[in-house]
């Protein structure tokens, strides 16, 4: 039966329940219920292929972690966020919902290594090897998949800066937005870390003979 409480509208089934009856309250969303969390996820997720973990949510966007819980709980009801083997991604209806875009927040990224994957290598095969390791003072933040392939992002563990792993055609490229002294020895140290993670996956394809192309620094 529905009902009406605070401007929101209800549905409440009775279930019996052994002896007793237990009251189930379906309550009902749309786009304008949003709140200013609930805005925030929708807009990191707000890329084709999106998918972040919890943790990787809360590191990205500062949240809280029962505030963000309660606001991916929410967007789940209503239908806007779905959980993945990955973590959350969009759903049809949230992708629509969604129509704030991610922004750079002034921080221009710059190459810190580049490397070739061998013909034979699948990206799915690094991606498997690296979602949701940590590197350093780098934590896993969340996979981006598109058309041209794959990013792979990592966060400091104070948030002040971010590194990116991205993977097109025969191609791997690791880049940071660190600004300062300090960010860029650390991002430099943590993209060795996730290089060395690489190679440690891919060793058993290594054959005798065969040169394997090692990432070149890029010195700024």
């Amino acid at each position: 039966m529905p009902v009406e409480k605070d401007g929101a509208v209800k549905e409440v089934k009775e279930i019996p329940s052994g002896k007793q009856a237990v009251l189930i309250q379906k309550e009902e969303y749309s786009a304008e219920d949003l709140r200013n969390n609930d805005t925030k996820v929708l807009a990191l997720l707000n890329e084709a292929g999106s998918n972040y973990s919890f943790k990787g949510i809360m590191r990205r966007l500062g949240i809280h972690q029962q505030s963000l819980a309660r606001a991916l709980r929410r967007l789940e009801e209503m239908g806007f966020v779905e959980k993945s083997k990955v973590g959350y991604r969009l759903s049809k209806i949230g992708e629509t919902a969604a129509t704030a875009k991610v922004e750079a927040k002034g921080k221009e990224y710059m190459q810190l290594l580049q490397t070739y994957i061998p013909v034979d290598v699948k990206s799915s095969e690094i991606v498997h090897a690296l979602v949701g390791k940590w590197f350093k003072n780098l934590r896993w933040v969340g996979l981006i998949e598109s058309a041209t392939g794959f990013t792979l992002q990592w966060s400091s563990d104070d948030g002040s800066f971010q590194i990116n792993l991205w993977m097109v055609s025969d191609y791997i490229v690791i880049e940071t937005n660190a600004s300062t002294e300090r960010q860029k020895l650390q991002s430099m140290i943590g993209s060795y870390a996730i290089y060395e993670q690489i190679t440690r996956a891919l060793q058993d394809r290594l054959v005798p003979g065969n040169a394997y192309v090692f990432g070149t620094p890029v010195n700024n």
